[in-house]
Order: structure tokens, then C-alpha cells, then sequence
């Protein structure tokens, strides 16, 4: 009779434990900056001639062809695409609207046979890799043509990809772009 009444509590203490981090995670998940919010970029990023955007990943800026998509990403884009490389300096902007949506990246089309159909609606496979995204208008008077922000999650199948969390994104970001 004592080992129970000393295992309920214990029990109890655990399982709101994790109830506690079900709930951090949740909360991250389906966060986003507020309009109005500041994003500081903290240090100057070239965009090259010929494209639109910067792309960072893990805290570092890498080329496009370099980014791991299994892995989230962000990138900063500007309005207008020219030849020549350009600077997006360090300033502070303030996020306008938001939207989000996803990304198809990869479609998988596999025959299948007349027996395999049943089967197939009950256990899927191929179908659309995703990403999905969060993207962030960006204002600023001093550059105006610094358009946006847009985070992606990591690519996934279509029913499993996710919005990127509010640690992924930071991640991402690392120390070049903070949310004030």
C-alpha cells in the first residue's frame, strides 16, 4: 500500500513533465511574428547578379545549389532582379503580412496494377515531396527593395510536412537575422 502512494505522485510529476514539453513544441510550432514586429539583420549579405535571393541555412549564407532540403531554410529576397551582384546592409524591418502555403518539389508517379490499387489508398506511396513555408513581408524606408523573408520546413511527403517552428526558423537565421 506505501509503494502505491509514493508511485502516484511520481507518476503524476511525470506525466505532467511531458504534457509540459507536448505543449512547448505545439506552441512553437504554430508561432509567427506578429505584423509590426522587427527583424534585425545584423550584418551585410550580397546577393549575386543574376538572382533574386539569399539563401541561409544552419546560420551560414550558402548558395542555392548547396542547401540541404531536408534540413529548414530561409532566404531574403529582393524585388528586383539584376545582372549585377548587390548588398542588402545591415538594417532593422518591420514585418508586414504574412502568408503561408506550401512548395511541391517532387513528384513520384508509379504505375500501378489493377490488385495494388485497394491497397495503394490505404498505404500511399510516391505522391508530392513538400515544403511548406512561412513568408514574411519585409519593410524598410531605407531599402525598399528587400521584399521578403520566407521560411521553409524541412521536405517531406505531402501529409507529413510541417510549417517551420519558431527554433527552426532561429536556427536557420542563426545570428544574421534576429527577431527583436
Amino acid at each position: 500500500m506505501r509503494v502505491r502512494s509514493i508511485l502516484w505522485p511520481g507518476l503524476l510529476l511525470l506525466l505532467t513533465g511531458c504534457a509540459e514539453l507536448l505543449l512547448h513544441d505545439s506552441e512553437d510550432r504554430y508561432w509567427t511574428p506578429g505584423t509590426g514586429t522587427q527583424l534585425q539583420l545584423m550584418r551585410a549579405l550580397v546577393v549575386p547578379g543574376g538572382e533574386t535571393r539569399v539563401f541561409l541555412q544552419r546560420g551560414e549564407v550558402v548558395a542555392r545549389s548547396q542547401l540541404d532540403y531536408y534540413h529548414p531554410s530561409c532566404d531574403l529576397e529582393l524585388r528586383a532582379l539584376k545582372q549585377h551582384a548587390r548588398s542588402i546592409e545591415q538594417d532593422v524591418f518591420i514585418v508586414g503580412r504574412l502568408s503561408s502555403g506550401r512548395e511541391s518539389v517532387v513528384q513520384l508517379m508509379q504505375p500501378q496494377l489493377a490488385s495494388t490499387r485497394l491497397v495503394g489508398r490505404f498505404f500511399p506511396h510516391g505522391g508530392a515531396s513538400v515544403h511548406r513555408f512561412l513568408r514574411i513581408e519585409l519593410l524598410s524606408e531605407r531599402q525598399p527593395d528587400v521584399m521578403r523573408l520566407t521560411c521553409r520546413g524541412a521536405l517531406d511527403d505531402e501529409h507529413a510536412a510541417q510549417l517551420p517552428g519558431r527554433n527552426e526558423i532561429r536556427l536557420a537565421l542563426g545570428d544574421i537575422l534576429l527577431f527583436l
